[in-house]
């Protein structure tokens, strides 16, 4: 078992929810993803001044928190199908952490005038995201067969969302959202190393 909390290495966002910002006109970007050319960088007043957002500031928000939600159904399985320590802490720590992402990526989208993936979309066809099957197969599962397959699956789930993150500090303008990347990037890296050492 690992002696150092994953949790206890992650690192704040205080400075990414102190620069949430309000639309200026109606050139934001739409729910449905699609902005005209002129629209495509568009600035907001926040706390901290001029903030500046694109498109792809605004779809990293739309499906890292479909993503961040799958991590969650994930860690909730654990409940009932493990007794190991890792697994079991592992997931309560996941839990709290991707719901405050959540919180965070659907103040953004709010403020930029965006509806925010209801609850329901599960997203599994969504690149990146696991398949039914697998979730069906994960849930049949308990004991050391549960906990490898779940630290397997969790691996790879994510791994799809460091190439997310990776993808929109590229791409994206928006500081707060290329601080919450590079977080996942720093974070998801490191843990995914930790359970890799779990399952060899």
């Amino acid at each position: 078992m690992l002696g150092v909390s994953w949790r206890s290495r992650r690192v704040g966002v205080a400075v990414a929810g102190a620069a949430l910002c309000l639309p200026l006109a109606a050139g934001c970007a739409t729910a449905s993803g699609e902005s005209s050319p002129a629209a495509r960088t568009t600035t907001a007043v926040g706390a901290g001044g001029t903030v500046g957002y694109l498109e792809e500031d605004v779809q990293f928000s739309l499906q890292m928190i479909p993503h961040h939600r799958q991590t969650i159904e994930l860690a909730e399985l654990s409940d009932g199908r493990t007794a190991n320590a890792y697994v079991r802490r592992l997931s309560e720590e996941l839990i709290e952490d991707e719901r405050a992402d959540i919180t965070l990526m659907t103040s953004w989208l709010t403020s930029w005038n965006v509806s925010p993936p209801p609850e329901h979309a599960a997203g599994h066809d969504m690149p990146g995201m696991l398949g039914k099957t697998q979730i069906a197969e994960l849930k049949r599962r308990s004991g050391a067969s549960f906990d490898r397959m779940w630290l397997t699956l969790l691996a790879k789930h994510l791994d799809s969302g460091v190439q997310m993150a990776e993808a929109v500090q590229g791409k994206g303008m928006h500081g707060p959202t290329a601080e919450l990347a590079g977080k996942i990037i720093t974070n998801q890296r490191e843990l995914i190393g930790e359970i890799v050492k779990q399952v060899a």
